[in-house]
């Protein structure tokens, strides 16, 4: 027969009779921490029935019950011995079931809980997208079919009669076919012209466009929306298939990803790799495009399923499906997002401009840095979501100095400021810039890299620098603050000292220092040697598994010792959830 011990709260259960007493002639309860099955213990009496037990196990990993074939299989068997054999062979299938990939992402998008990255304008065809929208020349045209700009300098009627210019591309968005393309969407020059304020100006291209600049090599700054409005398909929340949905869904599938695949459970928040079909990459190379980082386009494996097909993906496609999940590195799509894993960059004292910072899983995520516009914001949900903290009030009669500026040091709210804060100099250098033109969506900064560069003037808000995101750098990012610990004197001679990102020696973040590593990945290896992130994934684990939270106070040492075994096991979430089905609270139904 299966005989087990367990841990329940931070209190050993007593062994059975005939374990082996140790040397203080107490049972010997030993056990294999988080496994929750240790050989020759006897069964608890009240454990649940066979049929029972194979009923949890299915919810809990297939979301289902399990079907009247199963059931009957296993009542079927003579004993309870084989019958409890059969629900350990359930497990292990459930486990390789694509449904169990498919709850597995569910858990994570309800734990995550990202909503949808906000309109900037008018809905619906300025979402997250960087690029300009395509209609196609109506029927009895002389271009007929061909693709325009839905918005362009030249009218419908121009652009689709005879004589219009034109180009053929193979399309990113239809890889092995070829569509035309007219008026200014054919411009494959590097020269365009943009009217700011009525009068025009020429412009290099660089593979945007913008103006009367073309859509680029295999028409990347561009998409077609073959529906009735163009540009409502990708915006609406209800199509699966929609770039604004697929970037909100990218951190919960990445989390999925890594269970299916046994990747440890860290690469969610330190790993240059994430997932997504072409539409999410296509988001990352048009943000590397807006910075200057061309080189990008020499790889085709984000859209050319030559290229892409063995990736890893999640089981519901096929490698060579552009709507598959599948693995890629996040650098090599935004080159901004740095592959290096230490880049530092201290802008107080170190020549010429920041490259970027390295990219760090979901936390640059762009559905993330997106639909989170500040970096106070981004850092709250880093901190609650894979840090498990709450920021709550703080409890009693307490007295707080008198606030003035800054909300790290001063006044109550520093009782979360203090750990805000800290975090939230890992998210400055992202940024939303709250404009919308010519089918555009919003622009996104990264202040003082790549193009992003800007006469000093923008520290007096003088136009054209009074709005978003300027405004905010100029009200909240304060020489000598907790989340700007730059000195006037260093703003002077640099603005963008104010961008500082990472954690200076004098402070730390649940009392850990930084190894100056700058951006998101900086944040994310605090809470890692913390512990705080392994603890934090734990507890949602063991919450989707057992139904129910771990208490970090009253059961710090159940928390503890479970958290000891899944990061000396290589925080694989996979084996970690077999082990919790082992329990003897599971199968007690605790």
């Amino acid at each position: 027969m299966h005989r087990y011990t367990f841990l329940f709260g931070i209190t050993l259960v007593a062994c059975s009779q005939g374990d082996p007493a140790s040397s203080s002639g107490k049972p010997d309860c030993t056990v294999n921490p988080g496994d929750g099955v240790t050989p020759e213990r006897e069964e608890p009496e009240d454990e649940l029935t066979p049929l029972r037990l194979l009923r949890r196990a299915s919810i809990a990993l297939l979301g289902v019950p399990p079907t009247d074939e199963r059931m009957q299989a296993l009542l079927a068997l003579a004993t309870p011995e084989a019958q409890f054999v059969y629900v350990d062979g359930f497990i292990d299938e459930a486990l390789e079931d694509p449904r169990f990939y498919d709850i597995t992402f569910e858990h994570a998008r309800k734990w995550v809980n990202l909503p949808l990255i906000p309109r900037t304008a008018d809905a619906p065809e300025y979402g997250p997208k960087q690029q300009r929208v395509l209609t196609a020349c109506k029927a009895g045209t002389a271009n007929e079919g061909a693709l325009h700009y839905f918005r362009d300098v030249a009218s419908p009627d121009v652009n689709c009669a005879a004589g219009a210019a034109k180009t053929t591309v193979e399309p990113w968005w239809a890889p092995g076919t070829s569509v035309t393309l007219v008026g200014s969407a054919a411009n494959t020059t590097n020269t365009g012209q943009i009217k700011p304020n009525g009068a025009p100006v020429d412009i290099e291209c660089n593979q945007r466009a913008e103006g009367t600049c073309g859509c680029g090599k295999n028409a990347v700054s561009c998409w077609f929306d073959p529906g009735t409005y163009p540009g409502h398909a990708p915006y609406i929340a209800t199509n699966p298939d929609g770039q604004r949905r697929l970037l909100a869904e990218e951190p919960a599938r990445l989390f999925a990803h890594l269970v299916w695949h046994n990747r440890p459970a860290t690469d969610l928040i330190l790993s240059d790799s994430s997932v997504g079909p072409t539409e999410v990459q296509a988001a990352h190379v048009n943000q590397s495009l807006a910075g200057g980082a061309l080189d990008v386009l020499d790889d085709e494996s984000w859209w050319n399923p030559a290229s892409f097909a063995g990736a890893a993906v999640d089981p519901r496609h096929d490698a060579k499906d552009p709507k598959a999940w599948r693995e890629y590195s996040i650098s090599a799509r935004n080159m901004f997002f740095l592959k290096e894993r230490a880049y530092t960059f201290d802008p107080r004292k170190d020549p010429g401009t920041s490259k970027g910072f390295p990219s760090a899983g979901m936390l640059t995520s762009l559905g993330f840095l997106d639909t989170y516009p500040r970096e106070r914001l981004r850092a709250a949900r880093a901190l609650e979501t894979l840090a498990c903290e709450q920021l709550l009030p703080p409890g009693g009669d307490v007295a707080f100095n008198t606030y003035e500026t800054d909300p790290g040091r001063e006044g109550p709210c520093q009782h979360c400021h203090a750990r805000i804060d800290t975090a939230a100099m890992h998210f400055k250098r992202y940024a939303k810039a709250g404009h919308a033109f010519e089918g555009w969506g919003a622009a996104y900064y990264m202040p003082g890299v790549g193009n992003w560069q800007w006469d000093p003037a923008w520290r007096t808000g003088a136009w054209p620098y009074a709005e978003e995101p300027f405004a905010q750098w100029n009200k909240w990012y304060l020489p000598g603050s907790l989340l700007t610990p730059a000195t006037e004197e260093e703003a002077n001679a640099n603005p963008y000292a104010l961008f500082l990102d990472f954690l200076p020696p004098e402070l730390t973040l649940l009392g850990q220092t930084s190894d100056g590593t700058v951006g998101p990945l900086g944040f994310a290896k605090l809470i890692v040697a913390a512990g705080s992130f392994d603890r934090c994934v734990v507890r949602r684990v063991h919450e989707r598994v057992l139904g129910r939270d771990i208490d970090p106070v009253t059961e710090n040492g159940y928390l503890e010792t479970l958290t000891a075994s899944f990061v000396s096991k290589g925080r694989l979430v996979r084996p970690f959830i077999k082990s919790l089905t082992q329990s003897t609270s599971f199968r007690r139904g605790q």
